[in-house]
């Protein structure tokens, strides 16, 4: 807000979100109704019984809150939003926000996941608040948990703390065990009148906000806020409710109980109630506890790993999670476990948004820009009707440096901070569920930098994200992994190999879904990759006969640098030929010795296949996979897979006459070749006379000692080749 809040209308606005002048008493019937759906216009007619109440608060916050603006607005005035004035400010409004309760700290720490509301000396102060509050007294709390659970206290538990052992702004958790059977329990009760002030400050709020939105052509806000605040009001009711957050619990376990090393207690229903939660007790320590922690011989960052595997599972699989995993949250256990408590903020992030999420990572990877700008309509940052592009350059000028980096060395925070800094230029409304998957990690990777200040979040993360790309077989996914591993159609087999490598880092990868994967590249749906694997699989097994053809004429000759002229290495062929090696040794060791691959053993010059015999070859190659992999056998016998054989005989044809004719020719045939050979310097004599060879219009014979092409007199192959090896090609 700028020179609007000192208009006369402004004033009159801001006094008139602050009033109310009503009366009538259902506000705890109200509370449960709010919690299961939420209606601003329900709360506010309830609240019109409560004037008193109301009009006090709304002074209290008026001028709290109005101070605070009146100061902003007056540094816009003149000029005076520096970077030093801004963290003063962002410094200001959180002691603010904690000053005026539970509410108003939950709202600041809603906004500091907000980068398309605040700027970074906001979000960064607004972190920092916490949400504790005095405990109070026991003996209400007992009277809470009687009225709760219709039974007196010693009914109920042989033994229950005097004090609580944890409180926070909703509730306070007691220790107890329960009579019925011995069981030791954690009770979490809710703190008297708690919902009654946060139902008015509900409304204060959203009057306030509807009274900014009527003005936003005033302000540099660039979303109306009153849908803003409905979201938050309906998670913040919801946590008034436990009997939902056993539900979610429940949820969870159910969800992400079987992953390794992750708890969360049980509940028990029969001493639960909508202000009553008894859970099961699990001894454990926080995270933050350094001295606890080793004590147990325990790892912060181990933890923190196995956070960041089940974080991934949940935004990004089942897409329900844990909105709120500060450190007061989790627990390590002696065994190295580690337990989610407070299942009271849960959230969803839609279907489409997990894949449009994967897709924006493969996109940043890939650094296309243009590609992330139209992510923004799928994750609904943006409305279609507003036009992104001009956006990509300074994502560009934000993401160039920063991925100069590996995925290894990125620190999620400062994407998150970067990417904050191009959210607050533009129009963004980023939906609720993104800034909380924000708030998630940050959280998580503070924890681990914490204990490691080299930390990187998305080296941990991107496991995850791997074995997801190469096993989900979703189209959307597919369509992402396309995306990452070609390039102008070409393959990238380091994006590939990294995949692999990385995706078998994740605690659930099974290489067994792998073979959905070839699946999916024979069918109708992966023709866009089945062609540059097979380009691929071509330039293997190209530089694999090759670097057996090499091997042979240094046998047969004794000469290394013939075996390198006739036979020259192309650009990028080392790499592609101990790649080749690689991968048929590791087929050639599941073979049985019979059925051993020699992929030279044609009957052309030193064992290159003539273009009668390239489809053996390829046929020999597919009998040694299916030997090798059974599970291949049904792939192969797919339409898919004729194409394949089609393409594989088509390249290795091409670039087995390329390869025969520089050997027959010499490795200067042609102008491009170099210097001209004269005579039979350097040559080895001819045994027997030059066979017709007939590879190409314009090769003779010449005097049995070399070929003629052109012009150019070259050494051939038969010069130097035991008459024994001399075949036609």
């Amino acid at each position: 807000m700028d020179e609007w809040f000192f208009t006369e209308n402004g004033q009159k606005n801001w006094v008139e979100a602050m009033e109310l002048n009503t009366l009538t008493p259902e506000l705890p019937a109200l509370l449960m109704e709010m919690g299961i759906r939420y209606d601003p216009n329900r709360l506010a007619e309830v609240l019109r019984g409560r004037w008193m109440e109301v009009n006090a608060r709304a002074l209290r916050v008026a001028a709290t809150l109005g101070a605070f603006f009146a100061r902003v607005a007056k540094d816009y005035a003149v000029g005076g939003f520096t970077d030093q004035n801004l963290r003063q400010r962002a410094q200001e409004l959180r002691n603010i926000l904690s000053s005026l309760g539970a509410s108003f700290v939950k709202i600041g720490q809603a906004l500091s996941s907000r980068p398309d509301l605040l700027p970074q000396p906001y979000l960064e102060a607004l972190a920092d608040l916490q949400d504790r509050l005095p405990s109070f007294p026991t003996a209400i709390a007992m009277t809470v948990i009687e009225q709760e659970l219709g039974a007196s206290i010693g009914d109920i538990f042989s033994e229950l703390s005097p004090e609580p052992v944890a409180a926070a702004s909703l509730g306070q958790v007691y220790k107890g065990r329960l009579r019925a059977n011995g069981q030791l329990v954690a009770v979490k009760v809710q703190r008297p009148g708690i919902g009654d002030s946060i139902a008015i400050d509900m409304l204060l709020l959203r009057r306030l906000v509807a009274a900014v939105d009527s003005n936003l052509r005033f302000t540099h806000i660039s979303q109306r806020l009153v849908p803003l605040v409905d979201e938050f009001a309906t998670r913040l009711f919801g946590e008034l409710d436990y009997v939902a957050e056993g539900k979610s619990c429940e949820k969870f376990q159910a969800l992400y109980g079987m992953m390794p090393r992750v708890r969360t207690p049980g509940i028990f229903w029969d001493y639960t109630s909508r202000r009553v939660l008894t859970m099961e007790w699990i001894d454990g320590v926080k995270l933050t506890d350094k001295e606890a922690m080793a004590r147990y011989g325990l790892n912060v960052v181990d933890l923190v790993d196995v956070g960041i595997e089940c974080t991934m599972r949940q935004l990004l699989e089942h897409g329900y999670f844990h909105a709120d995993p500060h450190p007061g949250n989790l627990l390590a256990t002696a065994a190295g476990d580690l337990v989610y408590l407070d299942f009271g903020m849960m959230s969803e992030a839609p279907q489409y948004a997990r894949y449009a999420i994967i897709a924006h990572v493969v996109h940043l990877v890939n650094r296309d820009y243009m590609a992330m700008c139209q992510d923004y309509y799928t994750l609904e940052f943006m409305d279609r009707s507003v036009d992104t592009s001009p956006i990509a350059p300074a994502l560009a000028a934000f993401f160039d440096d920063v991925l100069d980096k590996s995925v290894n060395q990125l620190n999620f925070k400062a994407i998150v901070d970067g990417l904050g800094g191009v959210l607050f230029q533009f129009p963004f409304k980023v939906p609720a569920y993104y800034a909380l998957i924000l708030r998630s990690l940050t959280v998580l990777e503070g924890l681990a930098l914490s204990a490691d200040p080299q930390y990187k979040l998305l080296a941990r993360a991107y496991p995850y994200m791997a074995k997801r790309l190469l096993t989900d077989p979703a189209p959307e996914l597919r369509s992402s992994f396309e995306d990452l591993i070609l390039e102008n159609g070409r393959l990238r087999w380091n994006r590939l190999e990294n995949l692999l490598e990385e995706g078998s880092k994740s605690s659930d990868f099974d290489a067994s879904q792998l073979w959905l994967l070839g699946d999916w590249v024979i069918s109708d749906a992966g023709v866009a990759v089945r062609k540059p694997v097979c380009q691929e699989l071509v330039r293997l097994l190209d530089a694999a006969v090759a670097d057996e053809v090499r091997q042979r004429i240094i046998r047969q000759t004794g000469n290394a640098g013939w075996a390198e002229r006739l036979v020259p290495m192309q650009p990028g062929e080392r790499s592609t030929a101990q790649r080749a090696r690689l991968l048929l040794g590791t087929l050639t060791g599941q073979l049985a010795p019979q059925d051993r691959l020699l992929l030279s053993s044609g009957t052309g010059v030193f064992g290159l296949p003539n273009l009668a015999e390239i489809p053996q070859v390829v046929d020999r190659l597919q009998a040694a996979v299916r030997n090798a992999m059974p599970k291949l056998r049904e792939l192969m016998d797919q339409p898919g897979a004729a194409e394949i054989r089609a393409e594989l005989i088509s390249g290795l044809s091409q670039r087995f006459v390329a390869r025969a004719v520089k050997l027959v020719f010499g490795p200067q045939a042609g102008p491009q070749l170099g210097p001209r050979h004269s005579g039979n310097a350097g040559r080895l004599p001819a045994t027997s006379a030059a066979p017709a060879v007939g590879l190409a219009d314009g090769v003779v014979p010449a005097n049995g000692t070399g070929y003629a092409l052109g012009h150019s007199r070259v050494p051939a192959a038969v010069d130097i080749i035991p008459s024994g090896d001399r075949m036609p090609l």
